[in-house]
């Protein structure tokens, strides 16, 4: 049985497909017609709803949620929250009215969507810095943005709201306190390792999910039916992350955003690649070790976590293996996993602090798009100025992200010049050879990794001066 709580009315279903997106669900089903379908791909953000979940301290977590390719069963013993609930009576919620006072809707199709990131804003117990990047996710096709970054502003300026929502959180705990594990004939969410292995020995044609970000568009791009999944998300093993000696276990089923709050404490350098990873409506629910289940050549955690020397954790249920990336992915979307095999965590070592470390992508978009290139390095220095250490790794430039070990050797054992930044430029057209296609030419990429290389050299020559500004 499938039980969830849409705004204040809990239901419980027992035949739905396991392929039915949440937006499908709400229009057709529930006449929930103020939540809209844009891209049906989690790019335009019309579809936009808050998920409301349980965290581990018991307290309740508001989430701004792509509806389009978020699948029902998924939402088990969540509540959602869609536009037509904010409203009481006559009485804009304040989060609506703050859109009237800007004018920030104009058509008023992407409006619902907005409003929705809007009041996810609001309940953060810790306003962002910058408001706005709750409504990265949402896209006006009128471009009213800046009355629109006005209202965010406003929102986050403002006290909480003690509304009707707010009020009923007791209720909503104590229903989510009695729904029973998920029983479903074709979606299933085990427990632990063992339980999954005999789902996956029973049925080996059912599809892994984590997030569902990109497995969702084989159904809302291709038209295709998925009757059988098996989710990830419920596995303690998969959904937290770990202090391990000298390094950290990151379960392949943490979202990215709590991935992107680990990494910014622990690995700076590399904010801005999980920044960009999608909106942060999408990072609400994808996943490491969906991004990595793809293989995608022009993925942004593959470079990163070569770059990192991080290992990648497979799974059958009675043994793990440990591979570095470079050695899992092995082709064009082909990787080592097995049939019966699940990507279960990703490995990292503590970061060096004398290791200088950059990641840079560039994409036709700043937020929420996928790369051109993607370029990850990692340099040490001993005591007497040589590289005693180099990691390159690149993503965009091949059928796979690949670990640049030719460039890396021109840099071994010898001072980072800049007669060796020009021998090192030189070297890229040798080594890699990409394709021409939508987003850019095989030559504009070749010059993007020169350049980004130069990028990383004057990094490393003006940290001196940065850190003596700071002294």
């Amino acid at each position: 049985m499938l039980q969830l709580m849409i705004n204040d009315q809990a239901i419980a279903l027992s035949q739905q497909a396991a392929d039915t997106m949440l937006l499908n669900f709400l229009r057709e089903q529930r006449s929930l017609v103020g939540t809209k379908e844009g891209c049906a791909s989690g790019d335009c953000g019309a579809c936009t709803v808050v998920m409301v979940s349980k965290t581990a301290q018991g307290k309740l977590s508001y989430q701004q949620i792509n509806s389009c390719i978020t699948p029902l069963h998924s939402l088990h013993g969540k509540q959602i929250i869609t536009v037509e609930y904010l409203k009481q009576g006559q009485q804009l919620h304040p989060v609506q009215q703050a859109v009237v006072d800007k004018h920030g809707s104009q058509c008023g199709f992407c409006t619902p969507g907005f409003v929705m990131s809007l009041y996810a804003l609001s309940r953060q117990e810790q306003q962002p810095e910058h408001p706005e990047d709750y409504l990265a996710g949402n896209l006006c096709r009128c471009t009213g943005y800046g009355p629109l970054i006005e209202a965010a502003q406003q929102v986050a300026a403002a006290p909480a709201t003690n509304d009707h929502i707010q009020q009923n959180e007791d209720t909503v705990k104590h229903w989510m306190g009695k729904c029973e594990p998920l029983n479903s004939v074709n979606y299933w969410q085990p427990s632990n390792r063992q339980e999954l292995a005999e789902i996956r020995q029973q049925h080996p044609d059912a599809k892994w999910i984590g997030g569902g970000t990109d497995l969702a568009l084989e159904v809302t791009q291709l038209h295709q039916r998925i009757p059988k999944i098996i989710d990830l998300t419920a596995l303690p093993e998969l959904s937290k992350i770990e202090r391990l000696d000298g390094g950290w276990r990151i379960g392949a089923a943490v979202p990215l955003s709590d991935v992107h709050a680990f990494m910014q404490q622990h690995y700076p350098t590399t904010d801005e690649i999980f920044a960009r990873l999608g909106s942060i409506t999408i990072r609400h629910r994808a996943t490491l070790g969906g991004s990595l289940g793809n293989a995608s050549p022009i993925g942004d955690i593959a470079p990163l976590l070569i770059s990192l020397n991080g290992k990648i954790e497979l799974d059958d249920g009675y043994s793990t293996e440990l591979y570095a990336p470079e050695d899992y992915i092995t082709g064009y979307r082909e990787t080592r996993l097995k049939p019966e095999q699940w990507i279960s965590a990703i490995h990292l070592p503590d970061l060096d602090p004398d290791i200088q470390h950059q990641i840079y992508k560039v994409s036709k978009r700043y937020e929420d798009d996928i790369a051109t290139v993607v370029l990850a390095v990692a340099l040490k220095y001993d005591s007497n100025k040589l590289v005693s250490h180099c990691v390159i790794s690149a993503g965009g430039v091949a059928a796979k992200s690949v670990r640049l070990t030719e460039l890396e050797n021109c840099l071994l054992g010898e001072t980072f010049t800049p007669k060796k930044l020009k021998q090192l430029q030189a070297l890229v057209p040798q080594f890699i050879k990409p394709i021409d296609d939508v987003r850019a030419s095989a030559a504009y990429r070749v010059m993007l990794v020169q350049n980004l290389l130069k990028r990383f050299y004057l990094y490393c020559h003006q940290l001196p001066t940065r850190l003596a500004a700071h002294a």
